[in-house]
């Protein structure tokens, strides 16, 4: 893995697009499909750590079949910690953890955007997820 920006060549946000793909809780290709995702939308993945106390807002849209929606288990809370353990560190995981990020570890995820929508086809399935990095100096993300 190497690492070669500075902060100013930071994406904000980072946009990646994961399709033709389920989310699920406990998938390594799904976990697979997300670290695809990011490094065909940005080649020069993984980033560098941002300063220390930068805090990350991540809104994910999980994509999901009728099929996928109607099953009783597929709760919403539990398809983001793969996202957020596979584009930041997460200290449990040990995995294809940090394949955006390896420098900044999930807690620094101090705003979290979720939403389920419906699609028709397996091709259109997956998630959108956009990635927003905010100074240090950030008081309060819900105004910004």
């Amino acid at each position: 893995m190497t690492i070669h920006q500075r902060r100013d060549d930071y994406p904000n946000p980072w946009r990646i697009q994961v399709r033709g793909h389920p989310a699920r809780r406990e998938s390594i290709s799904w976990r697979e499909a997300i670290r695809d995702a990011v490094t065909d939308t940005y080649p020069q993945a993984p980033f560098t750590s941002p300063p220390l106390g930068t805090k990350f807002t991540v809104e994910v849209i999980f994509r999901m079949t009728p099929e996928d929606l109607a099953r009783p288990a597929f709760d919403l809370d539990n398809f983001a910690k793969p996202v957020l353990d596979t584009l930041f560190t997460s200290q449990n995981v040990s995995r294809l953890t940090g394949v955006l990020l390896p420098g900044v570890n999930d807690t620094w995820v101090f705003r979290l955007l979720l939403e389920k929508v419906e699609v028709k086809t397996p091709q259109e399935q997956g998630a959108d997820l956009t990635v927003t990095w905010h100074p240090s100096v950030t008081p309060d993300l819900s105004t910004s």
